[in-house]
């Protein structure tokens, strides 16, 4: 009888398991998809539903002021189950935060892809000033802050204010570079100082309501005459 030598049946028993792994290999890897598929679809649909909330928060934040607002009124806008929404939020300031979280993160996306280089270093601050103060009239959270919100009230909320921070530093840190490359920093103006000066300006602007916020030319103008010097040094 013939038999087989060990080196042949060794070899038989790898080419079986290769041949195992090779047919395994389609099925596995079908799996690993469909669960991939599956994450990415629950994905998609609990940050639907979590900006449908802000949305439905924010609308009636803007119409009937944010302490007028019930966590009940904001579940029925929008139109989920109490459990849905504590399920992506602890409290009505919880909604809030994250409301302005979300404009502050899509602001700093946009400023890199909305980013001009100007003629003159001047004129690249005052711009970039100019676009920054735009963003809180024109982003729904954003335009609570200045509106019927106190912004003492987000001291406290140290998610809010390190977004905002981290703002401030995608919005002011390539000007605050080129000023650095033209040696046209005032002395001992840092980055940090840099970003806390324009930010205090900013806030200013807002909070007073002066008549220069509200004209884009005397907003320039204040901007020209006031932060710019501070700030670098000017002809």
């Amino acid at each position: 009888m013939f038999q087989m030598s060990t080196e042949t049946e060794q070899n038989m028993i790898f080419c079986s398991a290769m041949d195992i792994q090779a047919i395994l290999k389609p099925v596995h890897s079908a799996q690993t998809e469909s669960k991939m598929k599956s994450q990415a679809k629950q994905n998609r649909r609990t940050t639907n539903t979590r900006n449908t909330i802000l949305d439905a928060a924010v609308s009636l934040y803007q119409s009937q002021g944010i302490d007028s607002t019930s966590i009940s009124a904001v579940i029925e806008k929008s139109e989920v189950g109490r459990t849905t929404f504590y399920r992506h939020f602890s409290d009505r300031d919880d909604v809030l935060n994250q409301a302005l979280i979300r404009d502050f993160e899509t602001l700093m996306a946009d400023f890199k892809s909305a980013t001009r280089q100007y003629a003159t270093l001047e004129e690249q601050i005052e711009e970039d000033m100019i676009w920054f103060l735009d963003q809180f009239a024109h982003r729904s959270a954003l335009s609570l802050l200045f509106s019927n919100v106190q912004w003492q009230r987000y001291q406290q909320a140290a998610q809010t204010l390190t977004s905002f921070r981290q703002a401030s530093i995608a919005c002011a840190s390539p000007t605050f570079q080129r000023a650095a490359e033209e040696g046209r920093l005032r002395e001992g103006i840092t980055l940090e100082k840099y970003i806390d000066w324009a930010s205090f300006v900013v806030v200013s602007m807002q909070v007073v309501k002066l008549p220069a916020s509200e004209n884009r030319l005397r907003s320039r103008e204040m901007l020209r005459n006031f932060l710019v010097p501070s700030l670098i040094m000017v002809d």
